[in-house]
């Protein structure tokens, strides 16, 4: 077995041992200008998938990203969850602004932490408008 098989027979044995979520992803898009809402991306049709929420994610083993709130230099950016899940067969890879929902709870993209494995991180906040 070649490096390559291994990290690949590793990832998917992970996706079955943690991904036991049902999850669709809801691409979403910006609005016509930043007055604009937010709305349903319609050339990304939505998808379903299996993944792992994590709920309150401990800030400090999270990379930072910097705030987009100019008062905010030297703080930390928290997110709601994180989510983890195997993305090998899944038609694209969701973008910052797209929507996760999962059973009531919906959750927006808010970064990624993408190391260039099939395993793909997302760091998530509670969506404030839900794309049905």
């Amino acid at each position: 077995m070649d490096w390559q098989a291994a990290e690949a027979l590793t990832e998917n044995v992970c996706a079955t041992v943690f991904d036991r979520t049902p999850c669709t992803l809801r691409p979403r898009k910006s609005g016509i200008s930043p007055n604009h809402k937010a709305g349903s991306d319609p050339d990304r049709q939505p998808f379903d998938f299996l993944g792992t929420i994590e709920l309150e994610p401990p800030s400090d083993r999270l990379p930072r990203h910097q705030s987009v709130d100019p008062g905010i230099r030297n703080g930390s950016v928290s997110y709601d969850a994180v989510l983890t899940a195997h993305g090998g067969a899944w038609p694209y890879r969701p973008k910052r602004g797209d929507h996760v929902v999962s059973g009531a709870d919906a959750w927006e993209i808010a970064a990624d932490g993408q190391d260039g494995s099939v395993r793909l991180v997302y760091f998530l906040t509670r969506a404030r408008d839900v794309v049905g």
